[in-house]
């Protein structure tokens, strides 16, 4: 009976013995299995990455290429409206100075009979053909240029332009004030309500020609900026 037990244990080591290595060499070769599969997925990764380098590149340099052309195309747009506003406001200026000259004689006229009660407006007017405002064109630049372009001005230049439109506006709004007076029925008033007409229409003349003469100032500065190419941001 020992000799058959002791038989039966040795028997149970063996197969005990022969599973633990079976499961040994199970655990290795999912582990040789695993190693494999990272192996192959690093492989294809490192060869999907290979192919995506120049599609990446391409895609960028695309987009820098596109950039690049759209930065042209706003450098252009900017450089035509600036030029064409130089052109606008050189037909503006000969407007003005035009009509400084009568402007001029205008305000003569109105002083050297300022006191003289027996004289109106209208009186005036004959006399001198009249004071006459001249023809002065604003385009909006804002409109003009895109988001891009506008950012390309300076500060500097986008001030001077803001100069412009607010002095332009500002000789809008006093032909608007004094066109009632120097046309309509107050021309042709004598005596002290003629006189205090005229005076108040001497004083609007020679406000009106201070800011004709600010404008061309401001229309010289910008033909200097624009000459000189100093409107662009960064420059």
């Amino acid at each position: 009976m020992d000799s058959e037990d002791a038989s039966g244990k040795e028997e149970e080591h063996k197969v005990q013995a022969i599973e633990i290595e079976n499961a040994e060499i199970a655990a290795s070769s999912v582990s040789l299995m695993k190693e494999k599969e990272k192996g192959r997925f690093g492989f294809w990764l490192g060869k999907i990455g290979l192919e995506m380098i120049p599609v990446v590149a391409g895609i960028l340099i695309a987009l820098f290429i596109s950039n690049l052309q759209q930065n042209r195309r706003d450098r252009r747009l900017l450089e035509s409206t600036m030029e064409s506003l130089t052109t606008e406001f050189s037909g503006n200026r000969k407007n003005i100075e035009a009509s400084l000259p009568r402007q001029q004689l205008f305000l003569d006229t109105l002083r050297h009979y300022m006191d003289d009660r027996t004289y109106c407006i209208f009186d005036m007017s004959n006399k001198t053909g009249g004071m006459g405002t001249p023809e002065i064109h604003a385009t909006n630049w804002h409109s003009s240029l895109n988001n891009n372009s506008l950012g390309l001005l300076n500060f500097a230049t986008v001030n001077l332009l803001s100069q412009i439109d607010a002095k332009y506006q500002e000789l809008r709004d006093q032909e608007s004030f004094m066109y009632p007076i120097a046309y309509g029925p107050p021309m042709f008033r004598k005596g002290e309500d003629g006189w205090e007409y005229r005076k108040g229409l001497k004083l609007w003349v020679i406000s009106y020609v201070s800011n004709e003469r600010e404008l061309l100032a401001l229309y010289d500065r910008f033909e200097q900026v624009v000459h000189a190419k100093d409107y662009v941001r960064g420059r």
